[in-house]
C-alpha cells in the first residue's frame, strides 16, 4: 500500500485542532487496529488516514461528501444524515444496481468527470479503487481530500469499513452504533446457518451474451453462500474470484442449488430457462430437482453490508424450516 503523503497543494489548510468529543473518546477502545486509520488515539482534528492512494489528512469534520461510488453510498448513508451526501453518480439512482436508490432520487447526478465532482464543492470525496489516478490528481490539485478504500467482503473487512468511513467521517459514536447493528445481524444468520450438520452444494452463475461467469474463492457472492450456510462448489474446485466457466464445468461441480444473482432485465430468467431445459445438465442435481433461483443481484454483488442481506435471502433458501419465511428487516439509517 502506498504511503506517501499528500502534498501541501493537495491538502486544504488544516484548522485547528480540536478535542475528542466525550463520546468519541468512550468509544476509542472500537477503533484500535482499524486498518487506514494513522493514530487511532486522534479524534480531534485534524487527523489523517491511510488509503489506497497514500496518506491523507482531513483538516476538519467534512459537511459534504461525494463518493462516486455505489458500496460507498449505501456506508454513507448508514453513517451521515443524507443531506451531507451532495451529489452521486447514475449507478446509486438505478434500483437494478443500488440498494439506496430509493433515498438518492433527487439529488444532484454526476460522473466521475473531475470537473463535474469540483463544481458541487465536496469537503470529501471517499470513492473505490476503481476511480481513475488521474481523475484523483485533478481532483486533489483542486484542494479536495480524497481517499480510496477497500470493501472487502467478509464480517471482519466490513465492520473494519463502518469503522473507517466512521472516522473519515467524524461520526464515530454512530460508526460503532451501525457495526454493532451488522455484527449482530450477521451473528444471528451465522447462529443458525453455522449449526448445519450437512452443507448444500451451492454455485452461483450468470450469464451475459456468450460467456457464464461463476464465483469462488474471495467473491462477494462466494462470501454470502459461505454465510448462508452453503458450499460454494467454485471455490471447492480451485476458482479465485470471478471467472467464466463452461457448461462442462458446472457438470463437474455437479450443484445441488444453483443462484442466478443476475437482473432480470439482464435475461435471469431466461438463463435459468435454458439451464433446466438443457439435456446435458439434466442429471445435475439442481436441476433435476429444479432448485434453481433467481436471487436480487444487488444483494449478492454489492461491496457494503448489504451483502448480509443476499445471505439472509439465501439462507431462507436452503433452511426454509429453520428460518421461515419472513422478512428481513431494514438496515438503520442516520439521523
Amino acid at each position: 500500500m502506498a504511503t506517501a503523503t499528500a502534498t501541501p497543494e493537495a491538502t486544504p489548510k488544516p484548522a485547528p485542532t480540536e478535542e475528542a468529543t466525550p463520546a468519541a473518546a468512550a468509544s476509542a477502545e472500537a477503533f484500535q487496529g482499524v486498518r487506514g486509520i494513522v493514530d487511532p488515539s486522534n479524534f480531534g482534528w485534524p487527523r489523517e488516514v491511510e488509503g489506497l492512494n497514500g496518506v491523507v489528512s482531513i483538516a476538519a469534520k467534512p459537511l459534504t461528501i461525494i463518493t462516486a461510488s455505489v458500496g460507498h453510498d449505501e456506508m454513507t448513508l448508514a453513517i451521515v444524515p443524507i443531506e451531507r451526501l451532495v451529489a452521486v453518480g447514475g449507478s446509486s439512482k438505478n434500483a437494478t444496481y443500488s440498494n439506496v436508490a430509493d433515498l438518492l432520487q433527487e439529488k444532484t447526478e454526476i460522473s466521475r468527470d473531475p470537473e463535474t465532482i469540483i463544481a458541487q464543492e465536496p469537503d470529501i470525496i471517499v470513492t473505490s479503487p476503481f476511480f481513475s489516478a488521474d481523475g484523483i490528481a485533478a481532483l486533489s490539485k483542486a484542494g479536495i481530500p480524497v481517499i480510496q478504500t477497500e470493501l472487502k467482503q467478509g464480517p471482519e473487512a466490513r465492520i473494519n469499513n463502518i469503522l473507517l468511513m466512521g472516522y473519515i467521517y467524524g461520526e464515530e459514536e454512530r460508526a460503532v452504533e451501525f457495526a454493532t447493528e451488522v455484527r449482530e445481524r450477521y451473528e444471528a444468520l451465522i447462529a443458525v446457518t453455522g449449526e448445519v450438520e450437512t452443507q448444500p452444494r451451492v454455485l452461483a452463475l450468470t450469464q451475459y451474451g456468450d460467456k457464464i461467469w461463476t464465483a469462488g474463492k474471495d467473491s462477494t457472492e462466494g462470501g454470502v453462500i459461505s454465510a448462508a450456510g452453503g458450499l460454494n462448489v467454485a471455490a471447492e474446485a480451485g476458482i479465485e474470484g470471478n471467472q467464466t466457466t463452461s457448461l462442462e464445468g458446472v457438470i463437474a461441480m455437479n450443484p445441488e442449488v444453483i443462484v442466478i444473482a443476475q437482473p432480470l432485465e439482464f435475461g435471469a430468467a431466461e438463463f435459468r430457462q435454458s439451464l433446466l431445459d438443457n439435456e446435458a445438465l439434466a442429471e445435475l442435481p439442481a436441476v433435476k430437482n429444479e432448485a434453481i433461483y433467481v436471487v436480487e443481484s444487488k444483494h449478492f454483488t454489492t461491496l457494503s453490508y448489504w451483502n448480509i442481506r443476499g445471505a439472509e435471502d439465501l439462507a431462507r433458501i436452503l433452511w426454509p424450516d429453520e428460518l421461515g419465511d419472513s422478512e428481513s428487516p431494514a438496515f438503520s439509517l442516520a439521523e
